[in-house]
């Protein structure tokens, strides 16, 4: 007879604490994590899992959190995320200004890391080219836009004989870009991971930014600019000014709400 009442005693303890479990469709779990925080109560428990919230409360309480949670997991709003690269060969000197509001990771030395984004001027005569590239994500959701740079890079090669044999192949250096916008009203948020290949003379080499860029929807945000002179070095350029006879590429940022 007491090992009957034990168990069921154990069995109520344990029906008790059963944890609820909410499948997510939409929204990440740390998201809604963070919005259902304020509604806790002390004795009770929020935590997320893959795509899942797992919530320790009482019965009533478990369910009343569940429905909430299901209530805000709706889809996000529809975005369309255009990157365009344009390049330019100035043959006299231009100007580049900052203004606007940019957090960067990697900024070259005697510039300030915040409230910085690039706007240029160049004369009639500069050369230019464009491409613009197009993703539709979702709010809060990232995506990657990948551009590429086609250049001739020269080779040499010693053959068994002891000749030299000079030559050139075309090599691409890639610049992609994970993009994450997250609206708020009619502004946007945008946080990037910047992966570039540059490059440096006839060697390729690589860098990484980290930026967040706000602005409005349907805004062109400009990330940054790299330069390469007359000897093939290029440099990251935030501020300062074009010199005669470099090549430039700016990276600008547009999003756009779809229907």
């Amino acid at each position: 007879m007491r090992f009957v009442l034990l168990v069921s005693l154990l069995l109520a303890n344990s029906a008790a604490q059963a944890l609820q479990l909410v499948e997510l469709n939409w929204r990440a779990p740390s998201e809604l994590q963070a919005a259902l925080q304020p509604q806790l109560r002390p004795d009770e428990r929020l935590s997320a899992m893959d795509n899942q919230l797992i919530i320790d409360a009482s019965p009533a309480r478990e369910a009343q959190l569940a429905a909430l949670a299901r209530q805000l997991d709706v889809r996000p709003a529809s975005l369309r995320l255009d990157v365009s690269q344009s390049g330019s060969n100035a043959q006299n000197q231009s100007g580049v200004q900052v203004q606007g509001n940019i957090s960067i990771g990697r900024i070259m030395p005697g510039q300030t890391g915040s409230n910085l984004a690039l706007s240029a001027q160049q004369d009639s005569r500069a050369q230019s080219s464009q491409v613009l590239q197009s993703l539709t994500l979702l709010d809060g959701r990232s995506g990657f836009i990948q551009l590429v740079q086609s250049r001739p890079l020269p080779w040499l090669m010693l053959t068994p004989q002891g000749n030299l044999v000079r030559g050139s192949s075309m090599q691409d250096a890639i610049t992609g870009f994970y993009a994450r916008p997250r609206l708020n009203g009619q502004r946007v948020s945008i946080e990037l991971a910047v992966s570039q290949q540059a490059f440096n003379g006839v060697q390729r080499t690589g860098n990484q930014l980290s930026t967040t860029v706000e602005g409005r929807l349907g805004e062109w945000l400009e990330v940054a600019r790299t330069t390469q002179d007359s000897q093939g070095r290029e440099s990251l350029l935030i501020g300062g000014s074009q010199q005669q006879g470099q090549q430039s590429h700016s990276v600008r940022i547009r999003v756009q709400a779809l229907p």
